[in-house]
């Protein structure tokens, strides 16, 4: 802990506004998220069926429109686009609750994944420009566990706001997102990102693709798509991110699928509320304690060491549903996560040629297509096949999500990566 707050007094004020910023974020999210089923179903009028089509709809089209999310970060001063991206989340928020045709939500909420998928991206490339190489497994390890707590608190604010009004959780939402806008303000004022020449980081100009016409920047978006896809290390560790978030992204969602088929339902709800806590209390208390021990020239054995828990996590998970062990199996399987999560940003940081790391964390950012996916897979093995041959088909999946990154990991260790220079000129020539 001494550690901890040494090394948060030691980041500039800059890092500690974009800390909060994320938390706050994180509890207008899972505030809303944890009342939009609800809001879909009543209100809005829409049925089981179509809830699940239109939520997994909008978070694919958010995690693809990062990638442009990503490019726009390395084009324009990043602050001004998260604060613009920050204003488009209030304006939705502020709408939805007086919006109840169907394909008006879903137009809102496309937009409402969009801009927060891409605020994402966008942080993270700041993150990387203003922290130190050696404090960043730190600084991301301890963005994620405030995320996390944003994530266990945010559902109980939504739930409490709902009490004082029916659109509560996305006035609430908005509330904070413009206390969050404040800081990020006064950060923007007084802490933009230096420059190699000490001059404060530019707006994108009249000559900057992005800013020209349309036409231009579409060219240099698919100059920027040739870089990305000529880089294998990027393309196998992306892979790999992929099939190891179906592993670990769904883990209530499958749990929630599997024991209501082996359970009775009371049980079963019982059981998936101590797999949520002990998730929770794991992440929140381990993530920057291992976090901030990772480094880049050891990726690749924590990789492993991350995966091997989750493969022992989901071999417990199959043998019993007793909830003492069940608890511990999950413990052990959040430690994987722990590990892997931090890793992947580490390892993308690692190899993202300056200028572009904003489209690199893009890219990156599709690994969440898996938080998608897993719950239609293992719907799919829980339909057709013995419950615990879900575990075990997770267990190969998320071995060859392993390989993935040991490929990835030989491909960036055998091609340099690219000069500064290089990549400004595969941008900016075409």
């Amino acid at each position: 802990m001494k550690d901890l707050l040494t090394m948060v007094r030691g980041l500039p004020p800059a890092v500690r506004i974009l800390l909060l910023c994320a938390t706050a974020r994180s509890l207008s999210f899972f505030a809303v998220l944890a009342y939009m089923p609800i809001f879909l179903h009543d209100p809005v009028g829409m049925n089981g069926a179509a809830i699940g089509y239109v939520l997994g709809a909008c978070l694919l089209v958010g995690t693809v429109a990062s990638v442009y999310g990503g490019y726009l970060a390395d084009r324009f001063t990043k602050v001004d686009l998260m604060i613009a991206l920050d204003g488009v989340l209030v304006l939705v928020y502020l709408a939805l609750p007086a919006v109840h045709q169907p394909l008006v939500v879903l137009a809102v909420l496309l937009v409402a994944n969009t801009a927060s998928s891409s605020m994402g991206v966008t942080a993270n490339a700041l993150l990387a420009e203003l922290v130190p190489s050696e404090h960043r497994a730190k600084v991301f390890s301890l963005r994620y566990s405030l995320q996390n707590i944003g994530a266990a608190v945010g559902p109980f604010l939504g739930v409490a706001s709902v009490a004082a009004s029916s659109g509560g959780p996305f006035l609430l939402a908005a509330a904070i997102i413009v206390a969050a806008l404040l800081p990020l303000i006064v950060f923007r004022r007084h802490f933009t990102v230096p420059a190699a020449d000490g001059a404060a980081e530019p707006a994108a100009s009249a000559d900057t693709p992005a800013a020209s016409d349309p036409e231009k920047s579409a060219e240099s978006f698919r100059a920027v798509l040739k870089v990305m896809r000529g880089d294998r290390a990027l393309t196998w560790f992306t892979l790999g991110g992929i099939f190891s978030i179906v592993v670990y992204g769904p883990l209530l969602t499958f749990m929630s699928q599997y024991l209501v088929l082996v359970e009775d339902r009371d049980t079963a709800y019982r059981l998936v509320a101590y797999i949520s806590a002990a998730n929770a209390i794991v992440v929140i208390s381990t993530q920057y304690l291992v976090g901030s021990r990772l480094k880049d020239n050891t990726l690749m054995r924590w990789l492993t060491w991350g995966t091997g828990a989750f493969v022992v996590g989901l071999v417990a998970m199959s043998l019993s549903t007793q909830a003492a062990l069940l608890v511990a199996a999950v413990a052990l399987f959040t430690l994987g996560e722990v590990i892997v999560v931090p890793a992947e940003y580490m390892f993308i940081d690692s190899i993202a040629p300056d200028g572009l790391r904003g489209s690199y964390f893009g890219a990156q950012n599709l690994v969440h297509i898996g938080v998608a996916v897993g719950p239609v897979v293992c719907g799919f093995l829980l339909q057709h096949f013995a419950p615990a041959v879900m575990f075990y088909a997770l267990v190969a999946i998320v071995i060859a999500g392993w390989w993935f990154y040991v490929i990835g990991c030989r491909a960036a260790a055998a091609s340099a990566v690219p000069a500064p220079a290089e990549a400004g000129k595969a941008v900016s020539g075409v």
